[in-house]
């Protein structure tokens, strides 16, 4: 049975992260535009949302590609019997890193209220 190429690999993820990132900012849209309206701006947009705080959006987007990557990755190294977590492991940290930078976005989306 072949194997898929390595750009399968890369692009599941990255389809599967992008996906992941809209519905955050779909849901945060609600809220943030609900507030918005509430205060008389009635044309808050999802470009608006999405400009609120990047730096929300770069870190959710960071923690869901690693760990996508991660698992995908650490299947397929269970697959090939390579069964060691350390790339499992170093995508939890990246996890980590990007949680803790959406953190200080969501900081700055508070601010809004």
């Amino acid at each position: 049975m072949p194997s898929p190429s390595l750009g399968s690999y890369l692009l599941i993820p990255l389809v599967v992260t992008l996906a992941e990132t809209l519905v955050v900012l779909g849901v945060l849209h609600g809220a943030v535009g609900r507030a918005m309206r509430a205060r008389g701006d009635a044309t808050w947009r999802l470009r608006d949302t999405a400009l609120v705080s990047p730096l929300l959006l770069v870190g959710l987007f960071l923690c869901f590609a690693s760990l996508n990557h991660g698992m995908l990755r650490y299947a397929l190294d269970v697959e090939r019997g390579h069964g060691g977590g350390t790339h499992l492991a170093g995508a939890v940290v990246v996890a980590a890193v990007g949680l803790v930078a959406a953190w200080f976005g969501a900081r700055a989306v508070g601010k809004l209220y």
